[in-house]
């Protein structure tokens, strides 16, 4: 009965050194490609675009960190839970701008204005 009753302390201190390796290594590879390519994405004003590239980044070391304050401090939970909505809503804009903007959207007027422009120069 006592094992059974036992408060559980979650994972190792082990274990999270490692998790988070691999966490702080793989979801920073994949939100570097998806922004790299978000980037080249016409979204103004530009500050909103920096920041929608930054924030995953942002994320991705509250989420972490978290982990390691919820074995201190079990409300962290929480943060842990916003840390990866925080991230997958990061993705998912950066990702639906990205294909919306290549596959269906038109340029952007500006872009075609300053593309004539560049062939009337040449011309």
């Amino acid at each position: 009965m006592k094992r059974v009753t036992e408060k559980d302390t979650g994972a190792s201190l082990a274990t999270l050194v490692r998790v988070s390796h691999i966490h702080l290594f793989g979801l920073t590879f994949i939100f570097f490609i998806m922004g790299l390519m978000f980037t080249h994405a016409y979204v103004r004003p530009v500050w909103l675009k920096c920041a929608i590239v930054a924030m995953p980044f942002v994320a991705i070391v509250l989420d972490v960190s978290s982990w390691y304050f919820t074995k201190i401090y079990q409300p962290f939970a929480w943060v842990v839970i916003g840390g990866g909505g925080l991230m997958a809503a990061c993705f998912a804009v950066m990702w639906a701008v990205t294909m919306y903007q290549l596959w269906f959207s038109p340029p952007p007027s500006v872009i075609v204005e300053r593309k004539r422009a560049d062939i009337a120069t040449v011309g």
